[in-house]
């Protein structure tokens, strides 16, 4: 019998078998599809890691258990894994987006420059910001090689002993005295803890998640990009549209999306779904408007966003089942924490106290809301 089985293998279940290993316990995961798969949220040529958290204080403990993670996944991997680039919160001063960025930026302790336009359009002509915009530079930030690095938690996780399979769709949990019963097509395995990983599928093993999970298609666009030193950013648009846009992982080459694209939620929202003509007029104009001078996208890639309410993650036990762990709802923003998300997720599998208070991300809160 293993000790954990984990259902899901994108980025938080990969890194919930790496940390399981480090614990010492025996590990089992599945996966529904095939290695390097675009049908979840973790596929993509890379992600921004942002030392300051606009989206609040709150975040920031895991946030630095993450920064000291990816180290460690470099040390063990040999992978050059996170790129230190620098990078910007952009928006109108006044404007409570910025407000949040100052606040969480003076609270970390890290370092943080502001600025206005004027200056930042001296340093990074690219941006070609109005007057009333002010930037928060925080030179720690930076970029994420995130096929990369979930091919290289793969790996350790298996060369430390973790069976992960591919392929093989879990069809139930079943409760089974003191552990669990994972059904697949093929076989049945025990295990003392399951950690569900699944993402978009997370309520099919929890249906309480079904209240607090809202599924999201998301459209990313690949274009070529400012040469003149800009760092990965995000931009709070004057109408509210929140854009970001960071380098790819071909030199020269730049992604950028926007939050809740099209609105499109609904478990329908599951499935992959083809880029459409909509996709590309939004996203053409959103390089135009963030920076003009770059040519239009050429290549578009579809995920998806599982979201809860206030945006925060699900890190909890499942309600009448403390041996299940839910680690699900990134909410679009969640990658870059994986290596403390998979920490903190065997801890509690593990009955080990976290290594980061993780009251913020209760399933119980979402419940509330």
């Amino acid at each position: 019998m293993r000790d954990i089985g984990i259902i899901g293998l994108g980025a938080m279940g990969l890194a919930c078998a790496v940390a399981a290993r480090r614990a010492g316990a025996s590990v089992i995961g599945f996966e529904q599809f095939s290695r390097g798969h675009a049908s979840g949220s973790s596929h993509g040529e890379t992600r921004m890691i942002r030392r300051i958290y606009s989206e609040g204080a709150v975040f920031m403990p895991l946030l630095d258990r993450s920064f000291d993670l990816w180290a460690e996944l470099e040390a063990d991997s040999g992978e050059a894994l996170l790129q230190v680039t620098g990078g910007l919160d952009v928006g109108p001063t006044d404007s409570a987006f910025m407000r949040e960025a100052r606040t969480s930026a003076d609270q970390s302790g890290h370092r943080h420059v502001r600025m206005d336009a004027a200056t930042a359009n001296n340093l990074w002509p690219a941006l070609k910001l109005s007057e009333n915009y002010s930037v928060l530079h925080a030179p720690e930030s930076g970029v994420l090689l995130s096929d990369i690095a979930n091919a290289a938690m793969e790996r350790l996780a298996i060369e430390n002993g973790a069976e992960l399979i591919h392929d093989c769709a879990v069809q139930s949990i079943e409760a089974d005295g003191d552990h669990f019963l994972i059904h697949t097509a093929s076989s049945v395995q025990a295990v003392r803890r399951v950690i569900n990983a699944a993402g978009p599928w997370a309520s099919q093993f929890c249906a309480e998640m079904n209240a607090v999970l809202t599924i999201e298609r998301q459209v990313a666009a690949y274009f070529d990009g400012p040469q003149d030193g800009t760092p990965p950013f995000q931009k709070l648009m004057e109408d509210g549209r929140r854009i970001y846009v960071l380098p790819a992982a071909k030199p020269g080459r730049w992604r950028l999306g926007l939050y809740h694209h099209r609105g499109q939620c609904g478990p329908e929202y599951r499935e992959t779904s083809d880029v459409e003509d909509a996709d590309r007029r939004i996203l053409t104009d959103c390089v135009k408007a963030v920076l003009p001078d770059c040519p239009p996208p050429d290549r578009f890639e579809i995920c998806r966003f599982t979201n809860t309410r206030d945006t925060r993650f699900i890190i909890d036990h499942a309600p009448g089942h403390t041996g299940m762990v839910i680690v699900a709802a990134c909410s679009g923003h969640g990658y870059k924490f994986a290596p403390a998300v998979g920490e903190a997720a065997v801890a509690l599998a593990l009955d080990l106290p976290p290594p980061v208070d993780l009251s913020p991300f209760t399933l119980a809160r979402q419940t509330k809301l």
